[in-house]
Formats: C-alpha cells, sequence, structure tokens
C-alpha cells in the first residue's frame, strides 16, 4: 500500500481535524455517513462548515442515526436545510421488519465520510464535544478504493427516505471495486442477517494466528462461539490482549462486560482497562493483518446494526495500527483477578442486572 493512499489517527481530535480539512477542501462532493453528529460547539464548527460549503456548488448528502443524533436542534435542522444541505434521519422503525424491539434496537453504526468520490474516511470516530481526547482510530483512504464506501452510503441514503434520483449516480460502484490499493478490503455487516463478516473475520483472527492477536472494544460481550475460539487458540499457544476502557460511556454495556473478566482470566486473555475513554473497535494479528471500524465486539454489532469497517493487511498500515494499540496497552492497568474477587456485592449486583438486560436482547444464542 503506497503511503501516500492512508494515514491512520489516533484520536478523535486529529481525526476531526483531517476530516475538517478534506471538507474544507472539497470541490464537488460530499457524502457522510455517522452515529453521533451532535450540536455542540464542535458540530457546529462542522456544520457552519458545510453550509458555507454547498453555497460553492458542492452536494452534500448526510446520513445520521435517528437516535445517535436525535440532539440536534430544530434551528439547526432548518439552517442545514435552508442552505442546501440534505441531511436524512436512518429510523429503522419505518422499516418493515424483525420484531418491535428490534426496530429500535436496529442503528446505523457506521461512521464513514466521502468526499470528491476520492477521498475517505472510517473508523470508529463521532462528532462530539465529550469525545475530543477519547483513543480512537480513524483511517483516511485516498483513490478509487473509497468507491466501495459510496455504494455503502447510497444504500442508508435510500433506506432514510432519499430519492434514488438524487444518488443513481453513485450506483455505478460495486463493493467489490478494483482498488488502485491493494491489500485493503471494507467489511460490512447489515442488520438482520444471520451471518456476520465482522465476525467471522475475529474468528479466522483466532483461528489462524501464528502468535498472537490483540483485541480492542469499547464494548465486548461475547458470545459462546467466540469464548470457546478464544479457548482454542490459547490451547494452540497464542497470546491474546484484550483491551478495554475500565469505565465505559455506556454503564449497561459497561457492566455486562465486567461479567465475562474471571472467565477471559481463567482462560488466559490479558485484559488491560485504559485509564481513559478507549473507543477503538478491531482486531489486529500477527503483523499479518488487522481490521478496524464501527463494530464492537458484541452481538448488537455483528447482528443488529449496520457496521463498515476495513482490513488492512499491508505492513506498514498493520505495524502503524499495532503500535498504536500497544502504546494504549502500556499505559492501561492490567486485571487484578484476585482484587475483583474482592467486590462488593453492589457491584455484582450491577452486573447481574447488566447482564440480564442484555440477554432480553438476545434471549438465544
Amino acid at each position: 500500500m503506497d503511503q501516500s493512499k492512508y494515514k491512520i489517527y489516533s484520536t478523535s481530535k486529529e481525526a476531526w481535524d483531517a476530516m475538517y480539512q478534506a471538507l474544507f477542501l472539497a470541490r464537488k462532493s460530499i457524502y457522510w455517513q455517522l452515529y453521533i453528529f451532535t450540536d455542540d460547539e464542535v458540530g457546529a464548527r462542522f456544520f457552519d462548515l458545510l453550509e458555507n460549503k454547498v453555497k460553492e456548488g458542492v452536494d452534500i448528502k448526510i446520513v445520521v442515526d435517528s437516535f445517535g443524533s436525535f440532539n440536534i436542534s430544530r434551528k439547526r435542522l432548518a439552517s442545514l436545510k435552508n442552505s442546501g444541505v440534505d441531511l436524512l434521519f436512518f429510523n429503522t422503525s419505518q422499516k418493515r421488519f424483525r420484531n418491535l424491539w428490534k426496530r429500535f434496537a436496529t442503528r446505523l453504526h457506521r461512521k464513514v465520510l466521502v468526499v470528491d468520490e476520492d477521498v475517505g474516511f472510517i473508523g470508529g470516530v463521532n462528532i462530539e464535544k465529550s469525545m475530543k481526547n477519547w483513543m480512537d482510530i480513524q483511517v483516511k483512504i485516498v483513490g478509487k478504493a473509497v468507491h466501495s464506501l459510496l455504494r455503502s452510503f447510497t444504500k442508508s441514503y435510500i433506506m432514510s427516505g432519499g430519492e434514488k434520483d438524487h444518488v443513481k449516480h453513485l450506483l455505478k460502484y460495486k463493493f467489490r471495486v478494483q482498488n488502485d490499493i491493494e491489500d485493503l478490503e471494507f467489511v460490512y455487516d447489515e442488520a438482520g442477517s444471520k451471518k456476520s463478516k465482522t465476525r467471522k473475520l475475529y474468528s479466522e483472527a483466532l483461528l489462524r494466528a501464528r502468535e498472537r492477536v490483540i483485541l480492542f472494544s469499547p464494548y465486548y460481550f461475547p458470545d459462546k462461539k467466540f469464548i470457546k475460539s478464544l479457548w482454542a487458540a490459547r490451547k494452540r499457544g497464542i497470546k491474546i490482549d484484550l483491551l478495554i476502557p475500565f469505565r465505559s460511556d455506556v454503564q449497561v454495556a459497561q457492566y455486562a462486560a465486567y461479567t465475562f473478566f474471571s472467565l477471559m482470566k481463567k482462560i488466559g486473555v490479558n485484559i488491560h482497562f485504559s485509564d481513559g475513554m478507549m473507543h477503538g473497535k478491531g482486531v489486529v494479528v500477527d503483523e499479518d493483518w488487522a481490521m478496524i471500524g464501527s463494530s464492537n465486539i458484541d452481538k448488537v454489532s455483528f447482528y443488529d446494526n449496520y457496521e463498515a469497517n476495513v482490513k488492512l493487511s499491508e505492513g506498514n498500515a498493520v505495524k502503524k495500527i499495532k503500535q498504536t494499540v500497544l502504546n494504549w496497552i502500556e499505559k492501561s492497568t492490567p486485571f487484578d483477578a484476585e482484587g475483583w474477587k474482592k467486590r462488593g456485592n453492589w457491584q455484582k449486583t450491577k452486573e447481574w442486572i447488566a447482564l440480564k438486560l442484555y440477554k432480553m436482547w438476545f434471549p438465544k444464542e
């Protein structure tokens, strides 16, 4: 992979600066699908820029999740619409599939930006002031490879009520395109599918690793098959590291993850807790390949959400991502199994409640 074709960012702030610069330089089009786009001082800076760019004749279409971005003010929405920015809310309650609860649970969780059909950003980064110092990973990709991301955007746009005629020029692009960047593959999951492509790659990572697998996710709730894959890899002598934040921004997910710590330690997984919020999501396999994106290591991401990830196999890219995660691990705190056994009853009660709530989401494996 030509290093001029990509760049990797390791904090939300770094990614925001790079995306803002790309938006500022846009001359033709901006297509963006995002889970959280807030109407705070950080979001306002982007919204202001988008309104200015549309005045320059740039075609701007944005799809945000109706739940994740619910707090965009009416005033700002009116301003965007009046300026000519085409912003849609993704809301699966309008779709006739699955049960009522799943309709609510299903979200557009992708974080994908494409500028001028040539510059793309993909990863885990949202737009909200509180996330400024979060550890996260976003990849900038330049070239024909981003055409696959345009196909992904088109589907989200149409599902959200957008007119097909407004994006028909993007339908010429396919999910699998002839890349001008080697060793790169986009991985998409869609809600309602019984099989997850991202989940399959995690399994392959554990099955085919020679020495080490590094897993990192802010929300961690593995299924039984995933745990069996961890155990099988450990029996082969594979070193497995798991990096998660000790305190997540979603408390139910945090306490649900706590229920697995003792089991992970028993299997032989090295658990590391980041002191700050680590929002990166992905896996590194030896120095062979790495995957990053929007998918958490849980069944919600694998089966309920619309997700987008990128698998990179080029040596420099893998080393960059691996070194980023190793730096996070170096600053983290290792799991203390003996100390964990001594946690109080109230802590255990919160874990039990979180586990029950999570199992309501998935009553069966």
